[in-house]
């Protein structure tokens, strides 16, 4: 039987798998790590915060309304992935987005959100 795509819910997988280059699935890798990072609201949340400008460690948590050991979990992951930096002055811990560039994404990502939520709405008022 011929496969009909208009009746499966996917795209036929290739029959045998692409060889990526090493270098192209090493990068895949990589950003597929950022992205499990960046996959936690709170996270997120402490992203944005920092979006706004360096905060110590109190601000965030007073902000956040989380524990020190909750909020020191947190940054470590995302110092790990490289998307925070921290430096200490005096006694304060002070935090900082580690590029621009992750405010923009995280932007970009906001966007295609509110146009997937655009879209249902726009489908359920079809429906009514």
């Amino acid at each position: 039987m011929k496969y009909a795509a208009s009746l499966a819910p996917f795209p036929r997988p290739p029959q045998r798998a692409m060889k990526l280059p090493k270098e192209r699935e090493m990068l895949y890798r990589m950003q597929a790590a950022i992205c499990r990072v960046l996959a936690h609201p709170r996270r997120l949340q402490i992203l944005d915060l920092l979006a706004g400008g360096e905060k110590s460690s109190q601000e965030l948590q007073r902000e956040l309304g989380i524990s020190k050991m909750n909020l020191s979990q947190h940054l470590a992951l995302m110092k790990h992935a490289g998307l925070v930096e921290s430096r200490t002055e005096g006694r304060a811990a002070l935090h900082r987005l580690a590029f621009r560039e992750i405010k923009d994404a995280c932007g970009m990502i906001r966007s295609v959100l509110a146009a997937r939520l655009e879209r249902g709405s726009e489908l359920a008022r079809s429906l009514r």
